[in-house]
């Protein structure tokens, strides 16, 4: 995926399920995560890592940390709880 594509999709979606392959094992993995470091309890965490140009720096919500991941690794990009129809309706 394109960085761009994935920091626009990220964005749009606020907290989001990124599921990416390990470099090391070749296994599919996810983490939940946000680009919005304006929290007051993501403020808070200590942020040691810079992405190059080919990486994205996230908040990762499952190992309350911050990760870094490489733009090619990410297969997909999935808002938390619409992967399984978790998300309310509307009442009218």
């Amino acid at each position: 995926m394109k960085r761009g594509v994935i920091i626009d999709k990220v964005e749009t979606l606020g907290d989001a399920v990124v599921t990416y392959r390990s470099s090391v094992s070749k296994k599919l993995k996810y983490n939940v995560v946000t680009l919005d470091f304006s929290t007051k309890y993501i403020k808070n965490k200590v942020r040691r890592n810079e992405a190059k140009e080919d990486e994205i720096v996230f908040f990762s919500w499952d190992t309350d940390s911050f990760r870094r991941l490489k733009c090619s690794q990410i297969v997909s990009i999935e808002p938390v709880g619409g992967t399984n129809g978790n998300i309310p309706q509307s009442s009218k």
